[in-house]
Order: C-alpha cells, then structure tokens, then sequence
C-alpha cells in the first residue's frame, strides 16, 4: 500500500500543489489557467459535477499531464487548512 505524501509546511503549500504540473513542463499561465477553470466550476457546479469537470479539463492534454494534474487535485485535497 502506498504512504500518503506528506504536504510540506504551510507558507510553502502553494508551490507543492502545483509543483507536479511544473515538472512537466507546463507554462505558469496554463497552470493558472487549469486553476482558475476548476475554481470557476467549484462555484457554479457542486459534488460529482466539479469532479467530473476536473478530469475534463485536462481531457485532451497528454497523458503526463493528465498524470500531474491528478498528483496536483491529490495535493489540493491533502492541503493543511488548520492555520
């Protein structure tokens, strides 16, 4: 069975997120922009429907980047909110 990563310290969550779409190689405009997509459908949509758009948002991308952004929602959903 496999560990589940360990998010880093706080101030540095930001960058740890989306580090898995900076290793291969995506711009920072298109991380923001995959970014500001799922924060949009986050407020619009609900449940099972932001989900499914999460993994539409990458459909078309090659498959490490479809690898990375699933690395990265993982992140998102490990992040330390207690501070």
């Amino acid at each position: 069975m496999r560990t589940p990563a360990v998010p880093p310290p706080h101030q540095d969550q930001p960058q740890w997120v989306v580090q898995p779409l900076v290793d291969v190689g995506l711009a920072r405009a298109d991380i923001e922009q995959l970014l500001f997509r799922l924060a949009f459908e986050a407020v619009v949509d609900e449940g099972e429907e932001v989900l499914a758009c999460a993994w539409d948002l990458v459909a078309g991308c090659p498959p490490e980047v479809q690898a990375a952004w699933t690395r990265t929602l993982a992140r998102m959903l490990t992040l330390d909110t207690s501070s």
